[in-house]
């Protein structure tokens, strides 16, 4: 890491999707920061590797948020955790040398705006404060479910997210926490979780299990946290009388989407939430998501370095972004080590 009082370091290696299924890794110029900005250099930088492979593959329907979102040459990411060292005009609370965590994507030095991004306590470690973003879209979620206490809740889709959703349900009164996968290893970490119930069934196979875990009475709530276009016909069967589906995953290719036979006839609510109704939503300023979630890592209630399962040099991201569009179901959180370089 460059020395913060000396750099003059004005080119960054930046992690790019020139177009579907091509990944380079690019130097470029970075500006100095004007007014209102900080330019910032990498330390640790999560993949979100739902969101991220989606972007990669390239396959959009036409009319869906990704159709007009991603436009290639494309830069992913947006879990970052940085050293300040330079602010612009009119930056006030803070200065170089603070670390700070924002929406940022795979770069080695870059410019934020620095109203999108915030403090890092000392206490919390550069590996933990980079799930900052992930987890907040994760409280999203149970945000909008409105659950009530003793819930019997699903979950479908076990990445980040889904483990995520599963730790705050078990601190929130859900009485039964089902995970639904086919992967031993994400069903475990779920069980690790708070998750009092697993099926390692495809989501399609898991309608009788469900019935039994629950005693016919069915799931008050599921969480579809996939994004895939096949899952969510499902979900809205395994849900009792007015029950709900939470959407955490948008699809790509929604005209491949069903809602299910009975969304009607049994009255089920299908709710999506997305990370960008993080300020303001429910109450909750996004400064107060970002403190809840550093405290409730401080304290242990929330556990993130245990969906760790590697960190990598950013110089080796085109071989571990093409490992991950090969088998992405053994990994969970991947870090890019910025201070390799």
């Amino acid at each position: 890491m460059p020395d913060i009082a000396t750099t003059q370091s004005r080119s960054s290696f930046n992690c790019v999707f020139q177009e579907p299924n091509r990944i380079e890794m690019i130097e470029e110029p970075v500006e100095e920061p004007g007014p209102g900005q900080i330019l910032c250099a990498a330390n640790q930088s999560l993949i979100s590797t739902g969101t991220e492979l989606a972007c990669l593959k390239g396959r959009f329907d036409e009319g869906t948020v990704w159709s007009t979102w991603v436009r290639y040459p494309f830069y992913p990411g947006y879990s970052m955790v940085a050293q300040v060292l330079k602010i612009g005009d009119g930056v006030e609370g803070i200065q170089p040398g603070d670390r700070i965590m924002c929406p940022a994507g795979h770069r080695q030095f870059f410019l934020a705006d620095a109203m999108e991004t915030a403090l890092i306590p000392d206490w919390i470690r550069d590996e933990e404060a980079v799930f900052t973003q992930i987890a907040k879209i994760a409280l999203l979620g149970v945000l909008r479910a409105e659950h009530a206490f003793g819930e019997r809740v699903g979950v479908v889709g076990l990445g980040l997210i889904g483990q995520l959703v599963i730790q705050y349900l078990n601190r929130s009164g859900a009485r039964q926490i089902i995970a639904i996968a086919p992967e031993s290893y994400r069903l475990e970490l779920a069980r690790r979780h708070g998750a009092t119930d697993l099926i390692s069934l495809p989501v399609d196979e898991a309608f009788g299990p469900i019935q039994e875990l629950t005693e016919g009475r069915m799931l008050d709530t599921i969480y579809d946290v996939t994004g895939s276009y096949a899952v969510l016909s499902s979900c809205t069967q395994f849900t009792r009388d007015l029950g709900k589906v939470i959407l955490l995953g948008d699809s790509t290719e929604t005209s491949k989407q069903s809602i299910g036979p009975k969304v009607v006839f049994n009255s089920v609510s299908i709710l999506g939430i997305h990370g960008r109704m993080m300020e303001g939503y429910k109450g909750w300023a996004e400064a107060d998501m970002n403190s809840y979630i550093f405290e409730s890592i401080r304290d242990g209630r929330l556990d993130v370095a245990s969906l760790i399962t590697e960190t990598a040099s950013p110089l080796d991201a085109v071989s571990v972004y093409s490992r991950l569009a090969e088998r992405k179901s053994d990994a969970m959180g991947i870090l890019f080590d910025w201070t390799q370089l």
